[in-house]
């Protein structure tokens, strides 16, 4: 990158930031900071798991959570060998250990702000594969400040981790990053089980494309987040494909009994869309109409890159259906966080519409002037 390119980029991200940076500032301002407010959810669970790998050396929560079953059932697992283990994955909270050994609780903060910072920029950067800065720009700018998300910078959940990493796997796919798109895919895995689904559609996306090694090639980047799924199950669960969601522990009548979340897909498909986009609380046509700009969005991002339009497309038509099944889909504090990467990628096509319409803007600014 030449010093001219480097002196654009950085102004680019320097307007993109002044906003974000106004956003953020906002979002915490007056808030609690230290006392763990922020920890709705399932996130003091992820925090819980930060704590035991910090002082016991393990992810055993039995140290962790006090009240026992009764209080804490639904929200754990029964490792192979009897001990109670994390229902949820386990990466954000491995990486959660240095900013708590830091900063105590507020690390956990400034570890979702940190995150959902590095997602601002990877939502620009792949904007802006495809237009010019004030487009993409723009299309960040609508994202973050129009839909659900202008709401999670005052949290601490593994969903915007999650969408980060699936994000960074397609920009490195459709730069022809393969094997680097492929790591990130795989890594995704570990933060939400989900997204092996989604990189295996992006997998079979690319052999519509020629040349078809790049599936591979992208394959085999997500080797290494695949095997290390496996191993931490095994070692967890005893089997390389159970996860916490398989061994979740719920009490009837006293009892503990072991439910797996795979069969909490059972909705209606129909009752479930019409959630998603409807749901008082959820619903993204309620909370997030602006993403109605990629419809016409899509139209032109379809012209002008049909492929990489078709991958955006069928990953985020995915991901929409696959949860439109999962019973529980409205359980999130506000917005909808099962639906969080088809919200980011709709930024592209927003652009692509903006970009048409300061195409048009620009000649009857210059004939006036």
């Amino acid at each position: 990158m030449n010093d001219s390119r480097r002196s654009r980029t950085g102004l680019e991200l320097a307007i993109l930031a002044i906003p974000v940076a106004a956003w953020i500032f906002f979002s915490l301002a007056g808030k609690d900071l230290r006392g763990g407010a922020f920890l709705i959810g399932d996130g003091p669970y992820y925090a819980a798991t930060t704590l035991s790998l910090r002082y016991d050396g393990d992810v055993a929560l039995g140290n962790q959570l006090r009240g026992g079953l009764p209080v804490h059932q639904k929200q754990v697992a029964l490792s192979h060998d009897g001990r109670l283990m994390p229902k949820h994955p386990i990466l954000i909270s491995l990486l959660s250990v240095p900013f708590f050994a830091l900063f105590g609780v507020s690390g956990f903060l400034i570890v979702n702000v940190l995150v959902m910072l590095l997602l601002v920029l990877v939502v620009w950067a792949t904007a802006r594969t495809y237009v010019g800065a004030a487009a993409s720009i723009l299309a960040t700018w609508t994202i973050f400040g129009g839909t659900f998300l202008r709401a999670y910078v005052y949290g601490y959940q593994p969903d915007l981790l999650s969408t980060l990493l699936v994000l960074a796997g397609i920009l490195g796919v459709v730069r022809t990053r393969l094997v680097t798109g492929g790591l990130f895919l795989g890594l995704s895995g570990l933060v939400k089980v989900t997204n092996f689904f989604a990189a295996a559609v992006v997998v079979i996306v690319l052999l519509f494309r020629r040349p078809r090694t790049q599936a591979l090639r992208t394959a085999l980047g997500m080797v290494p987040g695949v095997a290390a799924w496996m191993l931490i199950n095994l070692m967890m669960f005893g089997g390389p494909s159970v996860t916490g969601y398989d061994r979740t522990i719920v009490l009837q009548d006293g009892v503990p009994h072991l439910v797996s979340h795979r069969d909490f897909f059972d909705l209606p498909i129909l009752e479930g869309m019409r959630g998603h986009l409807f749901h008082p609380r959820v619903g993204l046509l309620v909370n997030s109409a602006v993403l109605l700009l990629a419809i016409p969005g899509f139209v032109l991002f379809f012209r002008r890159r049909r492929w990489d339009a078709a991958l955006f497309f069928v990953v985020s038509e995915f991901l929409f259906l696959l949860f439109s099944g999962y019973r529980w889909y409205a359980s999130s504090h506000y917005g909808n966080r099962f639906l969080i990467v088809p919200v980011v990628l709709a930024a592209v096509p927003i652009a692509f519409l903006f970009e048409a319409v300061l195409e048009r803007v620009r000649p009857r600014v210059l004939e006036k002037g």
